[in-house]
């Protein structure tokens, strides 16, 4: 009887040891998968060129410059301070508690 239960015992134990191996090598190919499916969807617009519109100089300077146009944003500052800007209130609020329903949803 105890010669059963030890070999019970070892048959799970290569059974489990058996399975971690597979479990690894299983792990392993889904990394491949991934890397292979990762690599096959990188694209190269332009084929690394730049555009024939806009020149390196032109991207550099693009570059350097925030996105955003200082001359109208500080124009508009100056105003709000001032009290000369329009500002609807009722459309801002409106605005802000749509976007805190959104938040909640």
């Amino acid at each position: 009887m105890i010669d059963q239960i030890k070999n019970k015992i070892n048959n799970l134990s290569n059974s489990a040891a058996s399975a971690e191996k597979a479990g690894v090598k299983q792990s392993k190919a889904q990394v491949q998968k991934v890397e292979q499916s990762i690599t096959k969807n990188k694209v190269d617009v332009d084929g690394g060129k730049v555009s024939q519109f806009v020149n390196k100089e032109t991207i550099k300077n693009m570059a350097k410059q925030p996105p955003i146009d200082k001359i109208s944003t500080n124009r508009i500052k100056s105003a709000i301070a001032n009290g000369s800007y329009p500002l609807d209130l009722d459309k801002i609020a409106d605005a802000l508690f749509d976007a805190y329903k959104e938040m909640k949803d």
